[in-house]
């Protein structure tokens, strides 16, 4: 079709009843771009124009596809697991509040019978509540967010339907299931239609037959196995059957097919459906490198990669001395109209300074902190007359003289005693440079995380860290509280500053990349060593917002299904057929048995084949048709 915008020019739709219309609009809906690309609001807008009641739940009723509106909006996100575990555990719920309910009847006069004050009575109806509400308790409750909102369409549908008692329960409900259920099914819908892929072709089989025991989630496999398999449709990976399907015996079969090992097959037929099975994997390799930088590319980073650390380093350290110059040549501009104005000529006492650097030992001042005996020639000299004061000037240009030293252990104490002494002095415009002068310290200079990336190494000029290693120094190093000190300002930095922080962001991504392909293997381990680390951290989040932080998380665990074997899947020694193994073994006796070579290898060969087809062999006919981007812009 060529849109929904067709739709409203078709007399199907135009003359329908609402019911259905919404499954029109549901049927065609994900195959429009302009809709499935719109923001939750746009969408909204689309219903509207359709005639279709606006959703309640806050979120759009198309389901997210990998990348989609997943910038921060301050509403919370379901997550995948609690909407396919809330259309499993939905029929339990549903059985266990209707029974729960007839339970708490009788439940109900039983407490306010027992109770000791008088039937009839506020305390006695209080009584029969009570037990009434501890016998519901004791039924399958909803869990999850999504079961209750489809619970309360259900409840909403069948508000209408006759009360059913004691004896007549069965053929009640028998008699209304056929109508309950179409009413239902259509009122969920834009419900379940919230749910990733593969559970909207699970309604239908959840309303209608026998689920696993609900009791401590007992239905939890049948969630874990519906997201695996909707993680892999998500990303577009492909995995084998025994990858889907967490299956030993499958897996053990695909490594001896992709080592070579299979036995009753000829050598050619050995290596060609190796190296299919190899190719199959390379694929799967290059699917699982897609989402790293199809993620990279949504952070808006342009340059970052493995092999291109150092640029990156190279982008942060402009953008932070850009910054820094910036606000240094603000403060001097505020300090020059103060020393024009005549305000910085205002003498000041020293002698606190003074007093702090008589307290070393003449060993501390002459060799270990050389800056103490230098600041007091430097007083000395600005007062000869030894009056005891000098200008506001001369102790601004001594503030300067400490600030050049690094690593001296004296140098902070020392701007603290000339910031206090200069509190109050000269007028409004000296003032006013000072409070810039501080917050340039505030930012640039009293935060080691950042002062280090500002800094050259005590005596050299070589810088304290390497543009190599800036990368390292700001996002895998130190607290999220660290990192926080230097890319806030980067954030702050106008564009050139929030370009080196995409790029930080950018080469996050690439860094899983990396742990993952970086060896002649795969490496899951140390994959999920750096995103656990990063995400226990808190910095997962802060640099790519929580619905950015899921969607690493859960490639991850995509990334897990397809490369973490079952135990004992790998060297797993194969065992063919018993027909198959006794063609072999008269084969190899003295006594030859015409054809049984070629019967053998004939029969074992379309066996193997035909294996590895099933096992090769990919549903995705849910898989998502486009991927939407700024996934992972985040903060």
């Amino acid at each position: 079709m060529a849109g929904l915008a067709s739709l409203l020019s078709d007399p199907n739709y135009t003359g329908a009843n609402a019911a259905t219309k919404q499954a029109i609009f549901d049927k065609f809906a994900p195959q429009d771009p302009n809709f499935v690309n719109a923001n939750p609001e746009t969408q909204l807008a689309i219903r509207s124009k359709f005639g279709l009641e606006p959703l309640t739940s806050g979120v759009s009723q198309i389901p997210t596809e990998l990348g989609a509106n997943l910038t921060p909006t301050g509403l919370e996100p379901i997550s995948m697991r609690d909407r396919i575990m809330g259309v499993i555990e939905t029929p339990a719920a549903f059985v266990g509040g209707l029974v729960g309910g007839l339970a708490s009847i009788p439940a109900a006069i039983y407490g306010e019978l027992s109770s000791p004050a008088p039937q009839g009575s506020p305390a006695a109806k209080a009584a029969g509540e009570a037990m009434a509400a501890k016998t519901r308790a004791q039924f399958y409750q909803p869990r999850t967010q999504t079961s209750r909102d489809i619970l309360g369409a259900i409840g909403k549908v069948t508000e209408g339907l006759p009360p059913v008692l004691g004896g007549s329960l069965g053929t009640s409900l028998n008699a209304l299931a056929g109508p309950a259920l179409r009413q239902t099914t259509a009122a969920v819908r834009p419900i379940i239609s919230q749910a990733v892929a593969p559970v909207q072709n699970v309604l239908a089989n959840v309303m209608t037959r026998k689920q696993p025991d609900m009791v401590g989630m007992g239905a939890a496999s049948t969630a874990d196995d519906l997201m695996r398999q909707q993680r892999l449709e998500q990303f577009g990976i492909r995995a084998t059957a025994g990858e889907r399907e967490r299956n030993l015996q499958k897996q053990q079969f695909e490594s001896e097919v992709q080592r070579g090992a299979v036995t009753g097959i000829s050598e050619d037929a050995k290596t060609a459906l190796s190296e299919q099975m190899r190719r199959f994997e390379a694929g799967k390799k290059q699917d699982i490198v897609r989402n790293f930088e199809r993620m990279t590319a949504e952070t808006n980073a342009k340059i970052a990669d493995p092999t291109m650390v150092r640029e990156v380093g190279e982008l942060v350290d402009t953008a932070l001395n850009n910054q820094f110059t910036k606000k240094f040549d603000a403060y001097k501009a505020l300090y020059a109209k103060a020393d024009n104005a005549g305000e910085t000529l205002q003498p000041v006492s020293y002698q606190s300074l003074l007093d702090y650097i008589n307290t070393k030992t003449p060993t501390q001042r002459q060799k270990l902190d050389p800056i103490l005996d230098s600041v007091a020639e430097s007083l000395a000299m600005n007062d000869p007359s030894k009056t005891g004061t000098i200008t506001v000037r001369a102790l601004e240009d001594i503030y300067q003289q400490i600030g050049k030293v690094k690593g001296s252990p004296s140098a902070s104490e020392m701007k603290q005693i000339i910031t206090d002494m200069g509190e109050g002095a000269g007028g409004e415009l000296y003032q006013a440079a000072r409070a810039s002068r501080k917050q340039l310290a505030k930012e640039f200079e009293d935060v080691k995380r950042v002062d280090d990336l500002l800094s050259t190494k005590s005596g050299y000029s070589d810088r304290k860290v390497k543009l190599d290693d800036v990368y390292k120094h700001v996002v895998l190093d130190g607290s999220l509280e660290e990192m926080k000190t230097v890319t806030s300002l980067l954030k702050k930095g106008g564009p050139e500053g929030r370009q080196a922080y995409a790029e930080l962001k950018g080469q996050t991504i690439q860094q899983m990349k990396e742990m993952l392909t970086g060896g002649d293997q795969m490496s899951f381990k140390n994959l999920n060593t750096l995103i656990n680390k990063l995400d226990k951290q808190g910095k997962l989040e802060y640099m790519y917002g929580k619905a950015g932080r899921d969607q690493i998380t859960e490639l991850r665990d995509a990334i897990k299904d397809v490369v973490v074997k079952e135990p004992g899947a790998v060297n797993y020694p194969n065992t063919a057929g018993v027909v198959l193994r006794g063609l072999e073994i008269l084969q190899k006796s003295p006594i030859k048995i015409p054809l049984t070579q070629t019967a053998a290898e004939f029969a074992r060969t379309r066996q193997v084949k035909k294996q590895v087809e099933q096992s090769l062999k990919q549903p995705n006919q849910l898989a998502p048709t486009q991927q939407n981007q700024n996934a992972l812009i985040g903060k």
